[in-house]
């Protein structure tokens, strides 16, 4: 027996990232050029393991998208096998997902077994398999089936670490015997195992971290029942496909992780963008798809993380990177705060005044740029913290904050 097909998982189709329109239609885009791929590979079958939506609930455009790559499989008589994923799957009290939907009206052929007794009762769209995988075999032998193709929604576990709760390696192993390709979906991740275990990943970048898996995509797969590979280890089955990971053609997501260690002011930090934008961005200026960029600031600061211009930042990205979307995410740590008041006894009131300025002095010093004059900030924030509890009038508060910041910083 030859055939080919392709497998396919976590389209998502739907997915309006970060509230931009025309990600939307990056997520259609990757799934027509595979129904495209597809028509023009002249494929026997297309499967997809799981989560062709983002949500249960589409609007309508959403299904008409989806509608136009499986129609044109329709159109060159190309059957579409499916199951359901996370995202698919309909709200408990409603009963009928999406999937059921094109199901019924002829666009795929979903594969969603009842249980009993732990094994899948299979519908009437899917003959071939009465119970356990094993227990059948004898039959689907003396039927004449050669290859056997098996589709899961879930991933294996420590692919992707903060993925938790996902079936280990050994509770896939017995399926070995009697599954000649296991297509997977859920992580999003491509990775794939000992030539019968396979997931593609996700078709579009789904969260900023898949940006550094950049072989994801889909898979093509020719069967050739008569001719297995001929080198095969004796304690497993031979290998009777070839399947290719296929790239997908993607909009470009740059992700970049920007350490603010050793950093005194925040100008010193915008300094060090501007070095990374004027290194990276004039790769990225005049590409044909228009990019999305994340910076991700990690490290500890030395100065106070509400003084960060966050708008600022964003505007230089733009500026060097001309992108579709940009961000950029404080993901930094304070320093940590050990009070050096060991000599003070907490317990005695008569002392608290002098704990507190000695407290203002040190959280003040955090800073780099007030620690000259954290003594004199110390009183200042004393003097502000007596004036709000004595309920003084805010202008006057703010009038003694001006006064004290021109005095001690010159401004």
């Amino acid at each position: 027996m030859r055939a080919s097909f392709i497998h396919i998982a976590d389209t998502h189709l739907g997915y309006e990232q970060y509230g931009v329109r025309e990600r939307f239609n990056d997520f259609s885009r990757a799934f027509w050029d595979i129904t495209n791929e597809a028509v023009k590979r002249r494929v026997d079958f297309v499967v997809i393991a799981g989560d062709l939506f983002n949500k249960r609930a589409i609007d309508a455009l959403t299904l008409i998208h989806a509608i136009e790559g499986l129609k044109k499989l329709k159109d060159h008589s190309i059957p579409v096998i499916a199951i359901e994923g996370n995202h698919d799957r309909s709200y408990y009290r409603e009963g009928t997902s999406w999937l059921q939907f094109l199901c019924y009206q002829g666009y795929i052929t979903l594969l969603a077994p009842a249980m009993r007794d732990g094994s899948p009762v299979l519908g009437a769209w899917q003959p071939r398999l009465a119970q356990a995988l094993e227990a059948a075999r004898m039959d689907e032998e003396a039927e004449g089936i050669e290859y056997r193709l098996l589709m899961m929604h879930t991933g294996v576990e420590g692919i992707v670490p903060r993925i938790h709760g996902l079936p280990s390696m050994n509770q896939f192993q017995p399926l070995r015997l009697h599954i000649d390709y296991l297509a997977l979906g859920h992580v999003h991740k491509p990775y794939e195992f000992e030539g019968w275990m396979y997931n593609p990943g996700s078709p579009e970048t789904c969260g900023a971290e898949e940006a550094a898996w950049e072989d994801r995509g889909y898979y093509f797969v020719e069967i050739d029942t008569n001719n297995p590979d001929s080198v095969v280890d004796p304690n497993k089955p031979a290998r009777c496909h070839r399947a290719s990971r296929l790239i997908c053609k993607r909009r470009p997501f740059i992700r970049h992780e920007l350490r603010v260690d050793g950093l005194n002011e925040p100008d010193a930090l915008y300094v060090r963008l501007e070095d990374y934008c004027r290194r990276e961005g004039p790769r990225h200026q005049h590409e044909e798809i228009r990019p999305l960029v994340q910076v991700n600031l990690i490290g500890t600061l030395n100065f106070d993380a509400g003084s960060l211009d966050l708008p600022r930042m964003e505007e230089m990205l733009r500026n060097y990177f001309q992108p579709l979307y940009v961000r950029v995410d404080n993901n930094t740590n304070d320093q940590d705060y050990i009070p050096e008041g060991g000599d003070i006894d907490g317990r005695d009131r008569s002392v608290w005044h002098e704990l507190e300025r000695r407290i203002f002095e040190e959280l003040v010093s955090r800073d780099n740029r007030y620690l000259p004059t954290k003594e004199a900030w110390g009183i200042v924030l004393a003097s502000l913290k007596e004036m709000a509890l004595r309920k003084d009038d805010p202008a006057d508060i703010a009038q003694f904050l001006r006064e004290k910041r021109a005095e001690l910083l010159g401004a």
